[in-house]
């Protein structure tokens, strides 16, 4: 008989091994290094049939910076079974379980990385993140002038304290991208990865943009470019250009931030695909909403929201969001007019506060019902621009 638990480091050895079957992947020492490090970090759910471990998945706590707001969030990750265990419940009782922890817990948020969008819509997640893909021939990278200033390579114990106090200063990563604690740092840029470093120093020596990338002749990698000011973005502009010699092609990726690139380079003859990225989902209403930054209004602003979530019963209900001298209180309420209510599912409220779709499309595509106009002055009082994640796990 299966029973569902959270593991503790003596079960690491087998969560390993399910997560290297599952997902084919060599069982060296550096992986499982890499794979203690996150666990380590992370509450681990496990299903069991007697001793063996047949399905598990992973909920690494993050913070996450929603437009000056800072959010509990939860990184799902290693969702895998043994084949002969797949399609008997497993994951979904684990995920039914690792929800309900996380709602108890005042998390607002969750993120993940699909093997399958339809697939994880069961639980209540949505797409809301985009990646923009760019591959460049060496001879249409842009020619950038040297500005005042200075590009330097260094290692990754020069390289860290920089990249960490850049990267929490961009304005784009803060709507709804990670607060990097410096565990995850490290995980990222450093255990068991091969990357180069590069900083923009301006005249006076204040460090203003970072390079992490990695070359070979056949391709040069932006793995992650960030600037505070424009000298920096064209310094490390002309470091990427300076290998044009060196590789076939220059290719980066990042997230969508909802314009392109390709207009800054003179001859715009590039590969660039749009993809989608990763899916998130509100865990809990009452968390997230209750702190959201809204753009208040003037005097007393009243909206009735219904949320169906059927993998989080908590949320389901009719929600009365009330506005009034700059606060905001937000509690369940037994149904109001049905004319004054806004209905959706947990996906589509997601989408919508997290700033991935308007109201007006979601109306228009029926994944919002009620009155349009409600929809729109409740649309106005949300902060604008798409969400962006630079982060995967």
């Amino acid at each position: 008989m299966e029973n569902l638990r959270k593991m503790t480091a003596e079960d690491t050895q087998q969560m390993f091994e399910l997560a290297a079957y599952a997902f084919n992947s060599e069982t060296t020492e550096d992986r499982k290094k890499r794979f203690d490090w996150v666990t380590e970090h992370s509450e681990c759910y496990g299903s069991f049939d007697g001793n063996q471990l047949t399905s598990q998945l992973l909920a690494t706590p993050f913070i996450t910076n929603f437009h000056g707001v800072e959010y509990k969030m939860a990184g799902i990750g290693c969702v895998s079974s043994y084949p002969e265990y797949r399609g008997q419940g497993g994951i979904t009782a684990l995920m039914k379980k690792m929800l309900a922890d996380l709602a108890e817990e005042k998390t607002a948020l969750s993120y993940l990385a699909p093997f399958s969008y339809p697939f994880y819509r069961r639980y209540g997640y949505e797409q809301i993140f985009e990646q923009i893909e760019y591959t460049i021939e060496p001879r249409n990278w842009p020619n950038i002038r040297a500005v005042a200033g200075s590009v330097q390579r260094v290692d990754w114990s020069q390289a860290k304290a920089t990249i960490q106090s850049i990267y929490s200063q961009v304005a784009e990563v803060q709507r709804g991208g990670l607060k990097r604690e410096e565990w995850w740092q490290e995980y990222k840029f450093a255990l068991g990865k091969e990357h180069r470093f590069a900083i923009y120093k301006n005249e006076e020596g204040q460090a203003e943009g970072y390079l992490v990338y990695q070359t070979n002749v056949e391709r040069f990698t932006i793995v992650e470019w960030q600037s505070l000011s424009k000298n920096g973005y064209s310094a490390l502009a002309r470091f990427v250009g300076s290998h044009n010699g060196a590789t076939h092609q220059f290719y980066f990726k990042k997230g969508f931030a909802g314009e392109d690139l390709s207009w800054l380079i003179p001859s715009p003859l590039l590969d660039m695909q749009l993809k989608p990225y990763m899916m998130g989902r509100i865990v809990d209403v009452q968390t997230f909403l209750s702190a959201y930054p809204f753009h208040l209004p003037d005097g007393e602003k009243v909206f009735y929201l219904e949320v169906a979530d059927e993998f989080g019963p908590w949320n389901e209900g009719v929600w009365e969001l009330k506005m009034l001298d700059g606060k905001v209180a937000l509690s369940k309420t037994e149904t109001p007019d049905e004319e004054a209510v806004l209905k959706a599912s947990i996906q589509t409220w997601t989408q919508l506060f997290m700033g991935y779709r308007s109201g007006e499309t979601l109306h228009f595509h029926q994944q919002i019902f009620g009155k349009e106009e409600q929809l729109q002055e409740l649309a106005e009082l949300l902060p604008t621009g798409k969400p962006i994640l630079e982060d995967y796990f």
